[in-house]
């Protein structure tokens, strides 16, 4: 018998194999195979086995150092990386499989419920019955000893009952019944549908077949089995979840919805500010008022939908996953863009007094011009008459006809020159000698000279001058209107 004392079981091993292979084959397999099954139990439960204790040991003969018992670190090398194959491939066509399954059986349960739910099916039970089965092939009852789903045997106390649907063999305790008006909901999704979609029968002592069962406002149930159950309510939870959106994706579109209108009334305030602050009267300051009052709202809408995104369900056990969150923070980030973009470089609005006293400037501004127009108007008109008689007295006769210009019945009146060096100019006045001889009231004068900028204005196709224009015509008129009721009044 050898007496050696090893370290490891593999160290025993190759000492066995070396030193004592001459021996009794069968006791060196017999010790082979404990050697084995010991090198398996150590490798599959390291934490238990005693081997695995660490304990510091002399080796004597060997001049082996400090080892650790049960235990070498060959076994946990690090091993490469060997073959590998991608089973993606594989699920996806398995689980496509799954779904054409359900898919297809869920509408053959449709198709049948819709049959069996039409207005024309029969009432009465036998009727009822003949007609359910010519809908669905009911499993004859020899074929099926005990229960398709719980695999209860059926005899005298457990009765036979069949799924209306797909025509299986049930017991009581697995029988579900389909409400009337849930079933009304899965095959019409417009039907309005409250309270419970199944319900479950707690005894079988008497047969009940599907019009005998009946809810307290008279609708008939319809008995199902537990599959047909579970693909119905697949199915109905799927078209809920189609036809309603989640809380926060109904947060995010109404707040889509204020940043839209925001912007376009921002498109409509810009321009009445910008007008305002110039003193035109092409915009009312009650208009302005009114968008500016509606953009504020709308701030506020958008600060309160971003703040009700960021904090929504933080709340909810277990709290949303780290990629909803920065979402949430994101849309929170986009909204305080778009207000410090917007709101804070929004203009704000002059105050009535101070707008009324930009058109009083702005008014008399355009007064000044217009009479510096016409003064200007007349001296030209002056210089020109002079010129003309200057010329007739120098190179015409006594007997001479009278010249082509003097003929010209609209001498009196220029048109605006448009050569480059008349830009800035304004309008001249225009109009026939006979009306500026008729015209004695100075402001009738005065409007007759701007019809005649206006026509000019029109032609040329400046109506930006032509607005202008109009309103210092019809300030001109209330003026003129005025004076004459002042005047009558005295």
């Amino acid at each position: 018998m050898c007496m050696k004392d090893f370290g490891t079981v593999t160290q025993l091993q190759h000492h066995f194999e070396d030193a004592h292979n001459a021996e009794d084959k069968a006791v060196f397999q017999q010790l082979k195979g404990f050697f084995d099954k010991a090198k398996k139990k150590i490798m599959g439960d390291k934490e238990t086995n005693p081997f695995m204790e660490q304990s510091v040991s002399t080796a004597g003969d060997s001049g082996l150092g400090a080892v650790i018992s049960g235990f070498d670190p060959s076994w946990w090398e690090p091993q490469e990386l060997g073959a590998t194959r991608s089973h993606i491939d594989l699920c996806k066509a398995i689980r496509g499989a799954r779904v054409d399954h359900f898919v297809v059986e869920t509408n053959k349960l449709l198709i049948r419920l819709d049959k069996l739910l039409a207005p024309d099916a029969p009432t009465e039970p036998k009727r009822r019955k003949a007609f359910e089965m010519s809908v669905v092939r009911w499993v004859p009852d020899k074929e099926v000893p005990a229960c398709m789903t719980c695999v209860r045997p059926f005899g005298f106390m457990t009765r036979r009952h069949h799924c209306r649907l797909c025509g299986g063999v049930i017991c009581n305790k697995c029988s579900q019944f389909l409400t009337h008006a849930f079933a009304q909901k899965l095959v019409n999704p417009a039907f309005a549908f409250e309270g419970e979609g199944f319900l479950k029968r707690s005894s079988s002592d008497t047969s009940i077949n599907s019009l005998s069962l009946m809810s307290p406002e008279g609708e008939q149930h319809m008995r199902l089995c537990k599959v047909c159950r579970q693909l119905l309510e697949r199915r109905d939870s799927m078209a809920e979840q189609r036809n309603t959106k989640p809380p926060i994706v109904q947060l995010y579109e109404k707040m889509k919805m204020c940043i839209e209108e925001a912007e376009s009334i921002l498109q409509q305030y810009l321009p009445m500010v910008d007008c305002l602050s110039q003193g035109e009267t092409v915009y009312s300051y009650r208009d302005a008022m009114i968008l500016r009052t509606k953009i504020v709202k709308l701030y506020e809408a958008i600060d309160q939908l971003s703040k009700r995104i960021l904090q929504y369900g933080l709340n909810l056990d277990p709290p949303p996953n780290i990629k909803q969150l920065k979402l949430q923070k994101a849309i929170r980030m986009y909204a305080s863009n778009f207000m410090q973009d917007n709101l804070m470089g929004l203009q704000n609005l002059p105050t009535e007094e101070e707008v009324k006293r930009l058109q009083d400037i702005r008014k008399a501004d355009i007064q000044r011009k217009i009479a510096a127009e016409r003064q200007a108007a007349m001296d030209a008109q002056e210089r020109e008459r002079i010129q003309r008689e200057k010329d007739l007295s120098a190179f015409s006769s006594p007997f001479d006809s009278p010249s082509k210009s003097d003929s010209n019945p609209k001498s009196l009146g220029h048109r605006r020159q448009e050569s480059a060096g008349s830009l800035g100019r304004g309008w001249k006045p225009e109009g026939e000698t006979s009306n500026a001889s008729r015209i004695a009231d100075p402001m009738l004068q005065q409007m007759e000279i701007i019809r005649g900028y206006v026509r000019q204005a029109k032609q040329a196709q400046k109506f930006d001058e032509v607005a202008m224009l109009e309103q210092n015509l019809r300030d001109l008129q209330l003026e003129y209107t005025r004076q004459r009721q002042a005047g009558n009044d005295s």
